[in-house]
């Protein structure tokens, strides 16, 4: 790695604690850079703004996450579980660690829409493009075991827009009940593209 990703990731590093710490109101830039013990010259070759460094710390834990998620989907067998694990995240999340990083991401989820900053915006079209990636994995995955049907690899992207437009919406409406909503569309598309028999199709 080099020294400039080294110091990258160091300073997304030390920025989450203070996020997780303090929460984005009361995160100070200019009280962060003091306390890295660096200049502003050098702070700013890293990053060009604020929301930048608040935008790349939550992209990357939320990589370190989604990488995790998907790990653990692979110790499930039928799509429904597998579904269930990779979004738990937003379903019930257990882990410690990810129940902060989702207060984190519901404070900062307004920096990722209607974003003029190109930089912003690659992380955003480069987090959706891993995670369709990984569902389309399963879904292969499942179909060459005679699980799923072969309709099912036309789904992936209406799986992320659904679980985009939830997620949103939830953050609009505080009575909309996500988990509820959204659990019992993991079961309708897991009953709609099972194969409920060999050679259903």
């Amino acid at each position: 790695m080099s020294k400039e990703l080294d110091k990258k990731k160091y300073i997304c590093g030390k920025a989450y604690d203070e996020l997780i710490k303090n929460g984005i109101n009361q995160f100070s830039l200019n009280k962060f850079i003091s306390m890295i013990d660096m200049s502003k010259g050098q702070f700013y070759y890293y990053f060009k703004t604020k929301e930048e460094l608040i935008c790349k710390v939550i992209d990357t834990k939320c990589y370190e996450m989604f990488n995790y998620k998907y790990e653990q989907t692979k110790l499930k067998t039928n799509f429904l579980d597998k579904l269930s694990m990779f979004f738990s995240f937003f379903i019930e999340e257990k882990d410690p660690e990810f129940i902060e990083l989702a207060k984190l991401l519901k404070s900062t989820f307004h920096l990722y829409i209607n974003t003029e900053n190109g930089d912003i915006q690659k992380l955003n079209r480069n987090f959706y493009y891993l995670l369709l990636k990984y569902i389309e994995e399963m879904i292969d995955e499942l179909i060459k075991k005679d699980c799923l049907k072969e309709n099912a690899k036309k789904f992936p992207r209406s799986i992320l827009a659904t679980v985009d437009g939830m997620y949103l919406h939830s953050l609009m409406d505080t009575n909309f009940n996500f988990k509820h909503y959204f659990s019992e569309y993991l079961l309708a598309i897991n009953e709609l593209l099972i194969k409920h028999n060999k050679g259903d199709i």
